[in-house]
């Protein structure tokens, strides 16, 4: 049992970095602190992967068979490929590295589902560019509605504040039920862990993460996304739990970062195409190539090359 260490970091990984993505703004605009918001991240993560963790599973072990030996090479893999996108600031997607380390493992062996990752690509193209439009939608129905009931600056901020708390819960269980396939997937298609088992160990360790790890890049990118306002980042919370959570209907684990970014783009556009960060598209652009592309080349290199030397 001990292969699935490289599992286990990449979720306390994950939790370390996307808990900023679900609570980030509320914490920054001190609606909470931050000792409650991890714990509320905490239990909606655990919440949302043993309840509909399952869901994204099967995509993983649909993308091609794995051994114990590939998928420990596997996660490794990705979670490496997470640490030099971040060295390199890329933003970078866990979903899109543990799939391109799925990849470069099932060229060795010759048998990539190529259905399923066109599958899992079409989705992350769509990620961003769903959390646009619905944050683009919700921008031009609750800017006028705020204003005719809310008359005060003071009541629309409050009713912001509050939305945040609750997107934050959401977000957190939208995280847990889609990403735990990225943490714990692997095993189940190497035959480790059953779907189930896997989803609760997967969101143990994403808990983990924001528990312990999540601190400084909560408040960072929360002072980020509460630059567009207390309206503004409760929308982009709200657009970002949205479209993780419809993605893990349709079974394709996705990236929260990537959602978010989306998200404050569609908000941007309301305000006008001059005010759409060009670097922000550019950089989801380079994250959606490299990503992948880098996770299967290691992971290739080392079943192509290593792991025969160990005859394993």
């Amino acid at each position: 049992m001990w292969k699935i260490i490289g599992g286990l970091f990449m979720g306390w990984s994950l939790g370390g970095n996307d808990a900023a993505n679900v609570f980030g703004p509320g914490v920054a605009a001190r609606v909470l602190k931050y000792s409650t918001a991890v714990i509320l991240i905490a239990v909606f993560v655990i919440l949302g992967a043993s309840l509909e963790g399952p869901k994204c599973m099967h995509i993983i072990k649909s993308v091609g068979k794995l051994t114990p030996w590939t998928a420990f090479i596997a996660t490794i893999a990705a979670g490496l490929t997470i640490t030099l996108m971040t060295i390199l600031a890329i933003p970078s997607s866990t979903s899109q590295a543990i799939m391109g380390a799925i990849l470069g493992v099932c060229l060795v062996s010759g048998q990539p589902n190529w259905g399923a990752l066109g599958k899992a690509a079409t989705c992350w193209v769509l990620t961003p560019i769903g959390a646009a439009i619905i944050a683009f939608t919700l921008m031009k129905i609750m800017i006028p509605t705020t204003r005719k009931f809310l008359k005060t600056d003071a009541a629309i901020n409050r009713f912001a504040f509050l939305g945040l708390l609750v997107a934050g819960c959401y977000g957190s269980y939208s995280l847990g039920a889609n990403n735990v396939a990225n943490v714990t997937g692997v095993y189940v298609s190497a035959g480790l862990l059953k779907s189930r088992m896997a989803a609760i160990v997967g969101g143990l360790a994403i808990a983990a993460g924001a528990l312990t790890f999540s601190k400084r890049v909560m408040k960072a990118v929360g002072h980020d996304i509460t630059m567009i306002g207390p309206l503004g980042a409760f929308i982009a919370e709200m657009s970002e739990a949205i479209t993780v959570h419809i993605f893990t209907q349709v079974g394709v684990p996705v990236s929260t970062s990537q959602a978010i970014v989306g998200a404050i783009i569609g908000i941007g556009l309301v305000r006008g195409i001059k005010a759409v960060s060009k670097k922000k598209i550019t950089q989801i652009f380079i994250g959606w190539i490299s990503t992948p592309l880098t996770a299967a080349i290691i992971t290739y290199c080392t079943c192509r090359f290593i792991l025969p030397m160990f005859q394993i």
